[in-house]
């Protein structure tokens, strides 16, 4: 756990330790191994760190009040290192980093003009609190207030000399801090506060350097050391300091020395934001066999495809890449968390972009030559993107994002990148990937699988069918079982996966029907449906194409059973023929009610016209009128699932030959020649898609597409018709029979 930080006033730099073992016989909680301090900066909003692996981390803080004064700990006993305030008496604490706002602790202690210090007094794994006035030293113990009221003193004590800088560390390695002072390059040290005729005296650095504790090495006790400007002087001993290490740091004028505890991966870009205690495992990987199989690539419209997609790589690797990343390029971690308003856009886009890399890299769709990148610059575009989302999951780090609505579709985007390229990944990235998909696979195991309808026809959700959140669900699960075929619910999620698919395009005759899939009849699986009888959906209170192409999820999932060697199960199909037959049979006629509300626009007709390479929205589409991306990869998914299908209407080449040359039309007429998607005039490109991550949205199902066409080189092995049980999804165990219970 993470001992004593310590800052100060503008006047008085900070200092900081992570303290070593439990000491022997006191009872205390043994703290966590592997971890390490780093010099790090904190400044009025932001605080900098160097990574013991290399490279540098930055994240936003809670606004600084004036005369308030940043301090680290770990205040909850997670084992993450967060940050807090200290002003005029006042305490603010926060549990997390990866966001800004929510302090989770409120405490008095001290009084105006005292100097805050941090530490664990009693070996606990808790970060205390205490305030240095003149050379008294007045001390309180976790856990603290968490409502404004006053902590009470647990050691008042007199050591060092008024004027001199307050220092905390555990000098002697027994698992609680001592404490000291500091004065022009002479250290005053105590092992404990109740404990001052241990004190020692050591000289280290010069008079104007700025003192910093911390267990520079990982190991044993902590060590003292001295920033100088940018340059630090670190000794791993405090009793015998000899320089073990000269970092370099540079830093604004505003910024404060401090130091920083963070889990020590060894020579791997650690996670810094992550608790010690998060479950994961890289061994229930099992990396695909069947990538970077080439093939040829016969002229037309799968070639085509191909080359849309190294487009859209060219401009996530180029001009994107330029304006939104390269800023950070040295960063082992980006702080994606609070860069916008929503979790949706920080995570989701930067998923869909490493996806969408990550594809091209294994199936022969990354040229160097068309993309402008080389292969080694694409894949540390993926490693970074994976390494960071996973990082900042609630899986790993407190208060990330995760267990939400649409986050089983982050996930999946993210842990299909990471598989993808696993080999090229650190082990330490590997665990972050695996806790992040178990999580987010073990979150939807006993939940409730959403319905927009009843059984008796009630509609419970009018103008929001369930459908792509039942989708989002079944490929992350699929994704799962597929990737982790090791893990111990693997059994469980590709079930669970079975169960979301049924419900995904389920229609109301289903719910009384005896047709078994995956081995348990319809109407025992199902308590609703999200589909009208024809196929069509309604969302956003409209019939609407786009979340009825939300299918292809479906058969996305139906590509990672694949690629792991397995038979896809029937599940993922269900009404599949139905939902894609209805882009090119069902007509509608202008000014005709439409079950959703309201009446059909012009020019009617079917939503999939033969010679027309747009999309006829029936109700108008709330997203803009150039969305083509997402039907070239339901239609090339459709066309290598075609023998399960059994659709009717427009044959799924014909509608991929359109829709891929509408495609080609839009980047093509885009006033740019990078590659983008959209125009180049942003007032343009809104009204062609005014979803703020249209170039991402359109690259991920370019991707998603071809990777369909890859696997349709593969060849298919046919539908798993096994029995795959239904957990009951309300209870607060999994039930199912027998035959399909347990796992490795």
């Amino acid at each position: 756990m993470i001992g004593a930080l310590v800052c100060a006033l503008v006047t008085v730099l900070p200092g900081a330790h992570l303290a070593g073992a439990t000491a022997a016989g006191t009872g205390a909680v043994a703290r966590p191994p592997k971890t390490v301090t780093v010099p790090a900066y904190v400044g009025p909003q932001r605080l900098k760190a160097r990574l013991p692996a290399g490279g540098m981390v930055a994240y936003n803080l809670p606004k600084l009040a004036v005369g308030g004064v940043r301090v680290i700990g770990d205040w909850d006993g997670d084992g993450a290192a967060t940050t807090g305030t200290f002003t005029d008496g006042r305490w603010q604490l926060w549990n997390h980093l990866v966001r800004v706002g929510g302090a989770a602790v409120d405490t008095s202690f001290g009084l105006v003009g005292d100097l805050p210090v941090t530490g664990d007094w009693n070996g606990d794994g808790l970060t205390d609190i205490g305030v240095v006035r003149g050379n008294e030293w007045l001390l309180t113990l976790a856990p603290l207030p968490t409502d404004g009221a006053v902590a009470p003193v647990w050691q008042d004590v007199t050591f060092g000399t008024p004027g001199a800088r307050p220092v905390t560390g555990d000098w002697n390695g027994d698992g609680s801090d001592g404490i000291g002072m500091f004065d022009n390059g002479s250290w005053l040290l105590a092992d404990s506060p109740t404990d001052l005729a241990s004190a020692v005296t050591v000289s280290y650095g010069s008079p104007g350097d700025a003192p910093v504790t911390g267990n520079w090495d990982g190991i044993g006790a902590d060590g003292i050391g001295v920033a100088r400007g940018s340059a630090w002087y670190l000794s791993n001993s405090a009793t015998a300091p000899v320089t073990a290490d000269r970092p370099v740091l540079g830093r604004r004028a505003s910024d404060l020395a401090t130091a920083w505890s963070v889990p020590n991966a060894g020579t791997d870009a650690t996670c810094p934001t992550a608790r010690s205690a998060r479950v994961g495992r890289a061994a229930w990987v099992v990396p695909s066999a069947v990538l970077d199989r080439p093939f040829t690539v016969p002229p037309g419209t799968e070639r085509q495809v191909r080359g849309s997609l190294e487009e859209s790589e060219r401009y996530l690797l180029g001009a994107q890449y330029a304006a939104k990343w390269r800023g950070t390029r040295f960063r082992a971690y980006l702080p994606l968390l609070g860069r916008s308003r929503s979790d949706e856009l920080d995570v989701r886009l930067p998923a869909m972009s490493a996806f969408t890399v990550a594809i091209g890299l294994r199936t022969g769709a990354a040229d160097p030559a068309r993309t402008d990148a080389t292969t080694v610059a694409a894949t540390r575009y993926v490693d970074q993107l994976v390494r960071s989302i996973a990082c900042q999951h609630r899986a790993v780090s407190p208060d990330g994002w995760g267990e939400g609505w649409e986050t089983a579709h982050w996930a999946m985007l993210t842990g299909a990148a990471a598989w993808l390229l696993w080999d090229q990944l650190t082990p330490q990235t590997r665990a972050d990937v695996t806790a992040m998909v178990a999580d987010e696979a073990d979150f939807r195991l006993n939940r409730a699988v959403p319905f927009w309808g009843l059984p008796d026809g009630t509609i419970v959700s009018p103008g929001d069918t369930k459908a792509e959140e039942c989708a989002w669900s079944a490929s992350l699960l699929s994704l799962a079982s597929s990737m982790m075929p090791l893990a111990p619910h693997a059994t469980l999620w590709r079930a669970k996966a079975a169960e979301v698919a049924v419900a995904a395009y389920s229609v109301r005759g289903d719910d009384t029907s005896s047709t078994p899939v995956n081995g348990v009849p319809l109407a025992q699986r199902l308590q609703g449906f999200n589909a009208y009888d024809n196929g069509t959906v309604e969302n956003h209170l409209r019939i609407h194409p786009d979340y009825a192409s939300s299918i292809q999820l479906l058969w996305l999932a139906a590509d990672f059973d694949r690629l792991a060697r397995k038979r896809a199960p029937e599940a993922l199909f269900h009404n599949a023929g139905l939902v894609y037959s209805a882009f090119s049979t069902v007509s509608y006629q202008v000014g005709a009610a439409s079950p959703a509300g309201g009446t059909y626009a012009a020019p009617g007709g079917t939503v999939y016209a033969p010679g027309h390479r747009t999309i006829y929205y029936p109700q108008g589409d709330d997203w803009g009128h150039s969305r083509l991306a997402p039907f070239v990869a339901l239609d090339a998914h459709a066309l290598t699932y075609g023998s399960y299908l059994g659709a009717t209407g427009l044959p799924a080449a014909t509608a991929l030959a359109e829709h891929e040359s509408g495609q080609r039309h839009l980047w093509r007429t885009s006033g740019a020649r990078d590659g983008r998607t959209y125009s180049a005039d942003p007032v343009v490109a809104a009204r062609e898609d005014a979803y703020q991550g249209r170039e991402e949205y359109a690259a991920q199902n370019l991707a998603s597409a071809w990777l369909a066409l890859y696997i349709r080189h593969l060849g298919t092995w046919g539908l798993d018709s096994s029995t795959l049980g239904v957990p009951a999804a309300t209870a607060p165990a999994v039930r199912q029979p027998a035959s399909a219970v347990g796992g490795p």
